[in-house]
């Protein structure tokens, strides 16, 4: 990441002091959602994410009852960890990062999304 290269390198998403996503992205939360001391998943949160998302669109192809639920039970935890996420930007970091937001509301459709389809299909 350019981030990581460069010292001086701001990203277009840091407006000022308080909407500021370099803050977010180079804090211990920004690799492993901040559980580096617990977990060997130390890579970076976008990282992570990009991941989660492929996996999740590719999924979403099939029509499987056990893939439905899996999709909607992993949808639901990572729920809980954008609003885990949500508390350490607005408690912890006291800042604004436009790039979390973005993800999310665009988690927090996608979830919709998922609940409608399992019920669209199962129920």
């Amino acid at each position: 990441m350019k981030l990581e290269e460069d010292e001086n390198y701001r990203p277009m998403c840091d407006v000022n002091e308080n909407i500021s996503c370099s803050l977010v992205f180079k804090s211990v939360y920004g690799e492993g959602f901040g559980l580096g001391e617990i977990t060997k998943l130390n890579f970076p949160n976008g990282a992570i994410g990009c991941v989660f998302y492929l996996l999740y669109f590719l999924s979403s192809f099939y029509q499987n009852h056990w893939l439905c639920l899996a999709q909607l039970v992993i949808c639901t935890l990572t729920l809980f960890l954008c609003v885990y996420l949500g508390f350490l930007l607005l408690f912890v970091f006291y800042d604004c990062c436009l790039v979390c937001l973005a993800i999310y509301f665009i988690h927090t459709w996608l979830f919709q999304e998922v609940v409608r389809r399992y019920r669209r299909l199962y129920m």
